[in-house]
């Protein structure tokens, strides 16, 4: 090898390193360095449940039909022991399967054909199940079996006409008196002594009632 050539070969290594170093300067500009740990949320992110709301929550669905609300507590029904709960809306791919009379939550609505589809948070795990196989209780009303609850519609029962209203759970002072039969609206509950009292709004206004004077029966 002549001297030429030597003087060359440390210029052209020289030109390689540089031209290496540029291209990989190029390449961070362009991509994005994030650790294992990124990487993983990322992977788990892009296997997630995607959301797909085409109605408004207590609006109405684009067939027509009432939507339950977001955060709404409903069971689960259907013919079969099990109820099918899918990956996405409208796919026959089965994600997880629970039983039903299983208490969910809403978590999202969409409609796919002529079918309402809900994407529910169920102890097997979030997936999306059809209309049919929902059931909510009625607003104002309880479940059969169940105590009313706050916010209940209920309705005054008793022997003697007028149900007293008491000023506090278990006190004797009577602040007001209503007629029964009378529509009144659950504002708090209360136990005392072992009995359960019901602070209700009436028409003669805000008294405690005993559970015994109060009903989920309309009066015919």
């Amino acid at each position: 090898m002549n001297e030429d050539a030597k003087k060359l070969n440390p210029k052209l290594l020289l030109f390689l390193i540089v031209g290496i170093i540029i291209m990989a300067a190029v390449a961070c500009q362009t991509g994005e360095v994030i650790t294992p740990a990124e990487a993983t949320a990322r992977a788990k992110e892009s296997r997630a449940i995607v959301t797909k709301k085409t109605a408004t929550p207590g609006g109405k669905t684009e067939a027509g039909g009432d939507v339950i609300p977001s955060g709404t507590k409903a069971t689960l029904v259907g013919k079969a022991y099990l109820v099918n709960i899918y990956k996405e809306a409208g796919s026959t791919r089965i994600l997880t399967q629970q039983e039903k009379g299983v208490e969910v939550v809403i978590q999202d609505v969409t409609h796919v054909g002529d079918e309402t589809w809900y994407l529910v948070e169920a102890p097997a795990g979030q997936g999306w199940v059809k209309a049919e196989n929902l059931e909510v209780a009625e607003k104002g009303g309880s479940t059969e079996g169940a105590s009313p609850q706050v916010g209940d519609i209920v309705y005054l029962t008793g022997k003697a006409y007028l149900v007293n209203l008491y000023k506090e759970p278990g006190n004797l002072r009577i602040i007001a008196q209503q007629e029964r039969g009378i529509a009144v609206e659950i504002k708090d509950i209360l136990e005392e002594d072992g009995e359960l009292w019901y602070l209700i709004d009436a028409p003669t206004g805000l008294g405690w009632v005993k559970a015994e004077n109060i009903t989920t029966e309309k009066p015919k």
